[in-house]
């Protein structure tokens, strides 16, 4: 008994949590990486696996009083909107969230680029070698003919993209003190080299995009100006919410929108025509009874499920994290936020911290120290405060 009490006492067991939380983070990225889902068995392994990670960091971790009652409303939350909408993706979105304390943002940061480099090499080698199925078929282009895609392993054309995509975002950003010219042309190499094969269009404007902004933000000094790096979710929420509202089959503005967004100005206006708008979250069965297709817009996939309240709540929160980056002069962190934002526009997966780890800059709200590094901060994009701001 001792040895036993000894042992509790010498060892320090809030780097114990710290370390199984990164164990925790890993499975998850990398059972999304290989693309598995609740169906497949080695997904339950890993789920499992990372349960019990995320277990030991929450049993490890001394919280404050002030941090117990958020904690206690989010996983609250997320046990009403898993329970009432079957939607687990907030709810492990809210548990990530509360098990980050203490972790450091930029060593997730780089749990995820490597996992995921890793990951795209071996499907796409793995493809080329015939160990997995290179998933060969043709699609329409903007001129009806028929081109060949490929998946990679990975079942669809346009998930294999997302793959190269998050593989290359995240390895921007965890090298963007560093980026120039060489970089650009080096990444929109690959980023064109797989639209070739995938013929993503979505992913490839978004891609671009992000260099967009990424250049804004290098070229332009001035604090104000950076603030409509700020304004990435407000204009993405508003923008889907006008065109859910506004639709109209018969309007050639909404076809032409309908057709540039391959059809989810249609479904997202159907749903609010047959369902309306809910103060309380709902049953997804609700839906299927006037089906018309995926929602996939991750803002009114919030507004549509979870319904007023919730979702002003949410965006309120994502709202505020973009004010205290930008006062922060944590421009390189709204930048990425910016490119997510307008994949959210026409993807779900934003929603899920495994695969968009931006949205867990929300945990700021709730550990203001997150962030911190030791690099010097300025206008480059670099942050220098403590574990304290």
């Amino acid at each position: 008994m001792e040895r036993i009490k000894r042992f509790m006492q010498e060892n320090d067991w809030q780097k114990v949590g710290i370390a199984a939380y990164y164990g925790y983070f890993a499975v998850n990225v990398l059972v999304k990486a290989f693309g598995y889902d609740s169906s497949d068995q080695i997904y339950k392994f890993f789920m499992l696996s990372g349960i019990m990670f995320l277990a030991i960091k929450l049993v490890t971790t001394k919280y404050t009083l002030r941090e117990v009652i958020w904690c206690a409303l989010l996983l609250g939350s997320g046990m009403v909107i898993w329970a009432v909408t079957k939607m687990a993706t907030l709810l492990f979105l809210f548990v990530t969230i509360i098990g980050m304390k203490g972790c450091s943002y930029r060593k997730l940061i780089g749990i995820s680029v490597w996992l995921r480099i890793f990951v795209a090499a071996v499907m796409v080698v793995g493809s080329f070698g015939g160990v997995y199925d290179i998933g060969y078929k043709t699609t329409p282009n903007a001129q009806y003919v028929e081109v060949p895609v490929y998946g990679f392993g990975f079942g669809e054309p346009n998930t294999a993209f997302l793959t190269i995509f998050l593989a290359l975002t995240l390895l921007i950003y965890y090298n963007y003190e560093k980026l120039n010219g060489w970089w650009f042309a080096g990444t929109s190499c690959v980023a064109l080299l797989f639209y070739e094969f995938t013929f993503c269009r979505t992913g490839i404007i978004v891609f671009f995009f992000l260099w967009a902004l990424i250049i804004y933000e290098k070229l332009v000094k001035g604090k104000k100006a950076k603030f409509i790096l700020a304004l990435s979710v407000p204009v993405g929420a508003l923008f889907s919410f006008a065109m859910m509202i506004l639709y109209d089959s018969g309007s050639s503005l909404m076809s032409t929108l309908d057709r540039y967004t391959s059809g989810r100005v249609h479904i997202t206006g159907n749903y609010y025509q047959d369902q309306g708008l809910a103060l309380l979250p709902r049953n997804q069965e609700l839906f299927y009874a006037s089906y018309h297709g995926l929602i996939d817009n991750a803002y009114m996939y919030i507004l549509l499920y979870c319904g007023w309240i919730f979702a002003l709540a949410f965006f309120a929160a994502i709202c505020v994290t973009l004010v205290r980056l930008w006062r922060r002069g944590c421009y390189r962190e709204l930048v990425l936020m910016g490119a997510f934002a307008l994949y959210g526009v026409l993807e779900q997966f934003v929603l899920n911290g495994f695969m968009n780890p931006f949205i867990l800059l929300t945990g700021i709200l709730l550990y203001p120290g997150l962030l911190r590094t030791d690099t010097d901060g300025g206008t480059n994009g670099k942050v220098s405060y403590s574990s304290n701001s």
